[in-house]
This record gives structure tokens, sequence and C-alpha cells, in this order.
């Protein structure tokens, strides 16, 4: 009966890692070059069951990672891992099995990451953070002498040590056994990449990394303190300032016993104005609200933001992201121009970018024009998120252009460029191939020794309409990794653009 349970239990983890890689495609920094379409399609016809052997099994090493340093602002960056559908299924799978547990330890102030007991599923993180915010103004209000500390982790990622955090989930199953898989994937992970810490890039990763900061909780729960926490992002409130202080100074030693430091400069005492100011951004407030209710005039006071923003602190995202996003929301084309003169300089907010430039199929002609210029210019290659991104806004336009099928032919043969955007040109050039172009994908796919580059490959043949059933059926039989995007393609799909 135990067993039975168990394998209910990992039937359900799998599934759910699977409904949010797809559905959450949208909302990815690197997004998969078909939706994982061949995914969902063979998830039932086996290839949920070849995960679940691979888990019953204890083959959760990471077969497949890319680490790709993406942009946290102009010049700064982090380390996402881009992993294999098989990798990044079982792993998410992993945690989710253990999600429940965790999440059970983590205690009420804690916003971030947690899990909803009813659905079985991650709590998105907009509605948490939203409460987290309003709870921190209810704080201020009810007492106009709080003191507010914020503190943040540097790098909190990448230093959490996963042997550490091992020892934490062998605690928390009350059996090495039970937590051995995922912490075999996370050892095998910093062992064979340039990376260390949690893989970032997966929200799972979060529900770890609430378990890392449990003893922070813990300290401050037990000396009675008020505080919110969203990941390492912590707010705690108090009237005197020494008293704050003090607590800091605590929680600076149980982050350094865990391989964990402070941000200095993200560390701060605020008196009571400056907190609320902190919290509560009021002209954010308004202009949100007014584009919300529809308010007349609301696009005027959202352009006058966006120059004051887009000529102030050019370290200011989260201000670019929300005035841009606004934008979008009121269908407003008047950042159209100054987003693709400088591109290079907004990198980071790529995916905000590239929605909002979707939004204006009236100005298709000017953008289309721009992006390629950018593509030809030879600036493009120090900024692969940005050329994935070009060709996304190609394909799902369904846009065709000499000298993009130029620039995109460049990146597929340099073998030196990182994998999603060759990935995303191999589909590019399929869509408008040739006969003589067709056959020249066949031989990039036959020379081509990444398996994840192959898959792209071949879903380009296929839609070069140079990809029999004979051949179909010979790489499947011959390259196993890729028989369920083989089984897919037979079916006669029209292979979605993320």
């Amino acid at each position: 009966m135990r067993d039975v349970v168990k394998a209910l239990m990992l039937k359900r983890a799998l599934t759910t890692a699977k409904d949010l890689l797809v559905s959450n495609q949208e909302y990815s920094e690197i997004p998969d070059v078909a939706a994982y379409a061949d995914i969902e399609h063979q998830w039932l016809r086996g290839y949920r069951e070849y995960l679940e052997t691979a888990i019953k099994e204890g083959d959760c090493i990471p077969r497949h990672t890319e680490i790709v340093d993406y942009p946290k602002n102009d010049i700064a960056f982090r380390p996402l891992a881009r992993f294999s559908a098989r990798d990044r299924l079982i792993y998410d799978a992993l945690i989710y099995s253990a999600a429940p547990s965790i999440d059970r330890q983590i205690r009420r102030p804690v916003y971030s990451y947690r899990w909803n007991h009813n659905t079985g599923r991650p709590i998105f993180w907009f509605k948490p953070w939203k409460k987290m915010q309003a709870n921190a103004r209810y704080f201020l209000k009810s007492d106009n002498w709080l003191r507010m500390a914020t503190l943040d982790v540097s790098s909190f990622y990448e230093h959490i040590d996963v042997e550490i955090l091992a020892d934490d989930l062998t605690c928390l199953s009350q059996s090495a056994e039970k937590s051995k898989n995922l912490n075999k994937f996370l050892i095998s992970f910093q062992r064979i990449n340039h990376a260390w810490g949690l893989p970032q890039g997966s929200d799972a990763s979060g529900i770890l990394a609430n378990l890392y900061l449990a003893p922070v909780d813990e300290f401050l729960a037990k000396n009675d303190l008020r505080y919110l926490r969203y990941s390492d992002d912590v707010m705690i409130f108090h009237r005197d300032w020494t008293e704050l202080r003090d607590v800091l100074s605590e929680i600076n030693r149980i982050l350094r016993a865990r391989r964990l430091s402070m941000s200095a400069h993200k560390t701060q005492i605020l008196e009571p104005s400056d907190a609320f100011q902190r919290i509560h951004d009021v002209r954010k407030a308004s202009l949100s609200a007014a584009c919300d209710i529809g308010i007349p005039g609301a696009h005027i006071e959202v352009r006058r933001y966006f120059d004051e923003v887009t000529k102030g602190d050019p370290s200011d995202t989260r201000s670019l992201r929300f005035v841009i996003n606004r934008l979008a929301k009121l269908q407003d084309d008047y950042a159209v121009s100054w987003c693709l003169d400088n591109l290079p300089f907004i990198a980071h907010i790529a995916k905000e970018t590239f929605a909002y430039l979707a939004v204006f199929k009236n100005r298709v002609e000017e953008v289309q024009k721009k992006l390629v210029n950018f593509m030809r210019s030879g600036a493009s290659e120090s900024y692969p998120y940005l050329e994935q991104r070009i060709l996304r806004y190609f394909l799902a336009l369904d846009l065709s252009d000499e000298r993009m099928k130029e620039s995109a032919w460049l990146i597929l043969e340099d073998r030196n460029r990182e994998d999603f955007p060759r990935e995303f040109a191999s589909r590019y050039l399929g869509r408008s191939a040739s006969v003589a172009e067709a056959q020249l994908l066949r031989h990039k796919f036959e020379e081509e020794p990444n398996v994840i580059m192959r898959r792209a490959l071949l879903m380009s043949l296929y839609e070069s309409q140079n990809l029999s059933q004979r051949y179909l059926r010979d790489v499947e039989e011959y390259i196993p990794q890729l028989k369920w995007v083989c089984k897919y393609l037979r079916t006669g799909p029209n292979i979605p653009v993320s």
C-alpha cells in the first residue's frame, strides 16, 4: 500500500512539474524553442513513465546543463541554469514531492514560494508579494514610531551550501534514503558545472531556499519580532534603533554559519517616514490604479513618468519594468522607438520589452527594420538573450527577411554561441528554407554533437518539409534521446512558438 501511495505521489509531482513548465513559458527568461510541445504531446504516451523509471532507479544526475550569464541590470549578471527537459522535470518533481513537508516548517511571515496544500501546487508570486507589501504598510501605519530594518543576502542562491542543505533535507525527512535523489542532483549540478549553490531559473529552487533560511525565521519568531520575508529579502519592525541593530548582528552570525553574508548596501535601518516611502510608492500606486481603471489622461502621466525614469537612474530596473508594462497595458506606443534604440542597455528587461513591442502590429515594419539592423551590426553577439527574443519575435509574427536569414545562419554555425539563440535560429531557417538550404540543415543536424540542438534542428527539418517518415524512424532508432520529439513530429503538428 505504501508503495502505491508513493508511486501516485510521484506521478502527481511529475505532472505538476510538467504543467507548470509548459504554462510558464510566457514568464520564462529563456523560453523553449517549441514551448515543450513535444513533451506535452508525449506525456501520457510514455514520457512520464520514462521519468518515473529514472527517479525510481536513482538516475537523477543532470545530463545536460547550460549555465547562462543572464543580465540583472545593464552590467551585472546572474547564472541561470538551463537544463534539458528531462533534467528540469526530474529536479522540479523531486522538490515538489518534498514541498508539502518543507512548507509546514516555514512560518507565516514568509511569503515567497509557498505551497498550496489544497491544490498540490506552488502559489504564483504576484498575490503573495502584494499581500506582504500590504502587511508592511499595515505595520507601519499601526505605529508611527516603528522603524524598519531591511536586509538582503549577497548572491543568495549561489552561496547556498548544498551539503548543509542536504543535511536539512535529511533531517526533514528523517531518512537519508528519502532525500538521496534530490541531494544527488544538487551535488552533481555543483560538481560538473561552472556554478555552485542552487540552480537559478526554476521556481522550485525557491522552495529549497525557504528551508535554508528557516533558522533566521526561527530566531525572529522566538524573539517575538514582527518581520516579513520574501526569499532573502527581509523586513523587521521595531521602535528601537539599537534593538534592530542587535537583531541584524545576530542574523548575520546565523547567515555566516550557513556560508552566507548580508549585502552591505541593501542592509539598512530606516526611520518611520523613510520606511513607509520604501514600501509604498504613491506615484506608482496611483499610475497603476489609473491604468487598471482606465482613467482618462492616464497615458499622459505614464508617459511623463517614462521620461523621468529613462533620464534618471539607469540602475532603476523596477521602475523601468513598471512603466513599460503600464504602457503595454494602455497600448501606448510612446516607448517603441526608445526601446529599439536602446536594446543593448535594456537587455535585462528583454522579456518585458518584446512583450511590449508585440502589442503594436501597426509598427511591425519599423520594428523589423531596426531589429534586422541590430542583428546585422554585429552588436547582437554580446547579447544572446536578445538574439533569441528577436528571432522569436520574427517567428511569432511569421516575418520573412533575407538579411535576418543571413544572421540566423551565422548564429547557427557558430558553436561558440549559447544553445538557445542557435535553437531559434535553426527554426527560423527551417520556416523559409529552400531545397538546398533544407539539405544543408540536414547536414548540420547530422554533424551536431549536442542533443539539445539536434532536437531544434529536427524541428527545423520538419518545418522545411525535408523530413521523411523513413528518416524520422532512423533517427528514433539510432538516437534514442530524440525518440520523443520523433514521435511528436510523426503526428504532423503545427509546432508552436513559445
